[in-house]
């Protein structure tokens, strides 16, 4: 969330992708598409989806230069992004209006992808992890529940069962019992060490550069040095000028 005169940015379109999963959460629960339990475990990601709403907008604040002018350009996000009114989530559609306006100007997003590399890094991890969760959870709780001796029953087994294995904690105290689910599983065990070796590159590198501070430095100086060589031009042109005077002078 920035100031509305600012380019798109990865983590907007991060957060368009999550307030459209929103969206189709409280939309099932409207209607009631699913069992009493699933739709108690679309209430409960839907709330933490909000807590990450309200982390990200917590973060673009502290960031902002002009903290007044972030809350009154941005202050209509936060009655979509609180988890105790399911009603207000119906505002989440702001967010994918901004977004939709932003991409309609034609970015490149190549250039945005590549000029915010760290930015562009998180988002993308935490999307594959949010992706690798649903569909990990939603592909096991169909394969195992239901099946003589499974111990993945319910839709929050599979929740459970999927964040622990992508985490790479494995407590083991649920464990797919049929061969489809056993190959999913190591399907996952793979993914949550890709990611958890990305998440452990993507520090390391916030480490290696060079700090906010530094880089803080490092643009004044450069404005600094553009700024004298401008009065310098502006200098040698006056100088020419009274050149060009003195020759012309009988």
């Amino acid at each position: 969330m920035r100031h509305h005169l600012s380019p798109l940015r990865a983590m907007d379109l991060l957060m368009a992708i999550l307030s459209l999963v929103s969206v189709g959460l409280v939309s099932a629960r409207w209607f009631g598409v699913a069992t009493p339990q699933t739709m108690q475990l679309f209430y409960d990601i839907d709330s933490l989806i909000c807590y990450i709403f309200l982390a990200h907008f917590a973060y673009g604040w502290l960031r902002a230069t002009d903290r007044w002018g972030f809350l009154k350009a941005n202050w209509f996000y936060l009655p979509g992004s609180l988890p105790m009114v399911e009603s207000l989530r119906w505002a989440r559609l702001i967010q994918l209006w901004r977004v939709y306006q932003l991409l309609r100007n034609q970015p490149d997003l190549l250039a945005m992808f590549r000029r915010e590399r760290n930015e562009t890094t998180l988002s993308g991890i935490l999307l594959l992890f949010f992706l690798l969760l649903g569909v990990g959870s939603g592909v096991m709780f169909w394969i195992e529940a239901g099946h003589p001796g499974s111990q993945i029953e319910t839709p929050y087994d599979a929740f459970w069962w999927t964040l622990v294995t992508l985490s790479t904690v494995g407590y083991g105290d649920l464990v797919p019992k049929t061969e489809q689910g056993r190959f999913v599983a190591s399907l996952l065990i793979l993914f949550g060490v890709g990611l958890y070796a990305a998440v452990s590159g993507f520090m390391a590198s916030l480490f290696l550069q060079p700090g906010h501070g530094e880089k803080r430095e490092e643009e004044l100086r450069f404005k600094q040095l553009q700024t004298q060589q401008t009065q310098m031009l502006a200098e040698l042109q006056s100088l020419r000028d009274e050149i060009r005077q003195l020759k012309r002078a009988p």
